[in-house]
């Protein structure tokens, strides 16, 4: 499994994109809106869901043995029990990431693949209140020779930031860093080339997938994770990520939500289900954090 991000985790989707999904999901949906049942009733009656995810560790993706697998697979398959739907009912869709949002209502009822909430986002679908956050992370050369603990006090110094190309990281830097200290690749493997060459002296990214990376190279660390800061706002920039629905499934969604209440509140079997994909509580629990707090305006 490459540990590669893919881009639009949190890249945050155009206006034009999100409405242009919103057409494309009214256009062709499985099942009709105004939160009646529908699918939920389908799913409760044995029927089978099709949950799509897009082979990304370590939130959803196909394991060695063939089976899908992952912290919010994991997560969302326990909540879907809590609703009486099985596990033997769910028919897993591998599906490209940009295809996600677009492909709900024809190709899949349901996604789970970790997605981070965004207002755009929100203007298409309807997502379940998060299941997880993640802070950002710097990864340095092993003992972390320039010293540095976050992204927005590495850009005081002189020092060479490496980001993916896409990201929010690369969205940031670009207004805090000098051109000539942002070292822009298209993976995390290619910016790790970069770190050991001496070419950038720390890479940013999200902290699980810099410690996936960094548990099988003796020769980096990452730093404890950070909230990016937008610089305009000063405002912590939360990264989110839930499941997501058609609009016409909000039922579904806040049958979920209800589910996912109860799970929050009982840490031990929070961090059961995802402890074993390097979450905490600690860094990583939601702790009442909404979809509707990070879409105030365009929450469905």
């Amino acid at each position: 499994m490459s540990n590669e991000l893919h881009l639009n985790r949190r890249h945050l989707l155009l206006g034009g994109s999100a409405g242009a999904a919103a057409l494309a999901l009214g256009a062709c949906s499985r099942t009709d809106g105004g939160g009646g049942g529908g699918l939920l009733k389908e799913a409760r009656d044995g029927g089978t869901i099709r949950v799509a995810y897009a082979d990304e560790a370590p939130y959803a993706y196909t394991g060695d043995d063939g089976a899908v697998t992952g912290q919010s697979v994991d997560t969302q398959v326990h909540l879907l029990e809590q609703l009486g739907v099985k596990a033997d009912q769910i028919e897993w869709k591998l599906t490209e990431w940009d295809s996600l949002i677009t492909g709900l209502g024809t190709n899949h009822d349901m996604v789970v693949a970790g997605m981070y909430v965004t207002p755009e986002r929100c203007e298409a679908v309807a997502f379940a209140n998060p299941d997880y956050v993640m802070p950002d992370a710097l990864m340095t050369l092993a003992g972390n020779p320039g010293g540095y603990t976050d992204f927005n006090t590495m850009a005081e110094t002189d020092a060479v930031v490496g980001v993916m190309n896409g990201t929010s990281e690369h969205e940031i830097a670009d207004r805090i860093y000098g051109e000539d200290r942002i070292n822009v690749q298209a993976n995390l493997d290619s910016l790790i080339l970069e770190l050991k060459a001496g070419r950038c002296d720390a890479i940013a990214l999200t902290s699980a997938n810099l410690r996936l990376a960094a548990d099988a190279d003796p020769e980096v660390e990452v730093t404890d994770g950070f909230w990016l800061v937008d610089p305009d706002t000063g405002e912590d920039i939360i990264g989110a990520g839930a499941a997501v629905f058609q609009p016409g499934d909000t039922d579904f969604r806040d049958a979920l939500n209800g589910e996912l209440d109860k799970l929050l509140a009982d840490t031990a079997t929070w961090e059961e289900l995802t402890g074993p994909y390097g979450f905490t509580v600690e860094e990583n629990l939601p702790d009442g954090l909404t979809a509707e707090d990070l879409c105030p305006d365009t929450y469905r």
